[in-house]
């Protein structure tokens, strides 16, 4: 990868580069709600795609295009004190994609100064900026928020305080709460960390399958043992299930991606109901074990595999 490494997003590592939120006009009436997000049956298929923007604005053309389908969900991320990107929203909602954007708040101190109300301004302009788009679209709020706050009480007030700034201006914004797979798996702070179903639409988790032949375990770690245990979280909490991130390594002396994949895609159908939103994030990072996209090389098993998950109308609900 290029530029920042992944988690470098949630750090908000670009946002003194980065253009404030600019206020906007008052959100239109929607006839969606952030309810209608959720289908009936099957799930949606969505992906970051990685083009040359290191602020992470996902551009899903180049991938649609390699695979021959369409994208259902288009993901991007956010630096706090950033205008969200708002031209690339319209264009997803224009072409039937659900716009997801992975919004950082930044680090322990600024919380407190949110709850403050110190950052009330950058709030209310974020708020304003998505109700506007008039359309239903899902906000990470400060993803993988295990791996970066350990004051469970403090978060669980600031997402409920944010939450309540978008009540008004923004209601059909579905919050997505998403920690870690190992949140729910190995370390027990889901449960700290969760701010109550009121606040919650959906629940999420992230997961990557990388090489660890030192670690049978984690050794390219099936999807049902990353996804398992928070996929039974979300159903004991009545909501919707979504992968946020997810990507399995690519690697030339195991080329285990396509059969991962695979795997994944009969496990969903077979072994997740609840689950209704898969997101792959398809950006090689600097690490070794960090080569995610499925387009190296171009027609190969592992694009095959991404693109017969894709054309199959389970998803695309």
């Amino acid at each position: 990868m290029t530029g920042l490494t992944r988690r470098a997003f949630g750090l908000g590592a670009l946002a003194a580069s980065a253009t404030p939120v600019l206020g906007a006009a008052p959100a239109r009436a929607s006839a969606l709600s952030a309810a209608s997000l959720i289908p009936a049956s099957g799930a949606h298929l969505g992906a970051y795609n990685y083009v040359g923007d290191d602020f992470g604005v996902s551009g899903p053309e180049p991938l649609e295009s390699k695979i021959g389908h369409g994208l259902g969900i288009n993901h991007c991320f956010q630096m706090y004190d950033a205008a969200p990107p708002l031209a690339r929203m319209r264009t997803d909602i224009a072409a039937g994609r659900i716009p997801m954007l992975s919004w950082a708040a930044g680090d322990t101190g600024r919380l407190r100064a949110i709850l403050a109300g110190t950052h009330d301004t950058w709030i209310d302009g974020q708020a304003r900026a998505l109700g506007a788009l008039g359309a239903p679209l899902l906000m990470r709020f400060t993803w993988e928020f295990d791996l970066r706050y350990t004051d469970t009480g403090l978060f669980k007030e600031v997402w409920q305080y944010v939450h309540g700034r978008f009540a008004a201006p923004a209601p059909q914004v579905a919050f997505v709460w998403c920690p870690t797979w190992r949140a729910y798996r190995e370390t027990a702070k889901a449960e700290p960390f969760y701010p109550g179903s009121a606040y919650v639409d959906w629940i999420g988790a992230d997961g990557y399958a990388r090489p660890r032949p030192e670690e049978p375990a984690y050794d390219y770690r099936p999807f049902t043992l990353m996804f398992d245990a928070a996929h039974a979280f979300a159903r004991s909490h009545g909501k919707p299930f979504i992968v946020g991130e997810t990507g399995v390594h690519r690697a030339d002396t195991k080329p285990v991606q396509a059969a991962w994949l695979g795997a994944a895609h009969t496990a969903v159908k077979e072994s997740f109901p609840g689950l209704k939103a898969l997101v792959y994030f398809h950006r090689d990072g600097t690490d070794a074990d960090a080569h995610w996209r499925v387009t190296v090389p171009d027609g190969g098993a592992a694009q095959r595999a991404f693109a017969a998950i894709a054309a199959d109308p389970y998803f695309a609900p």
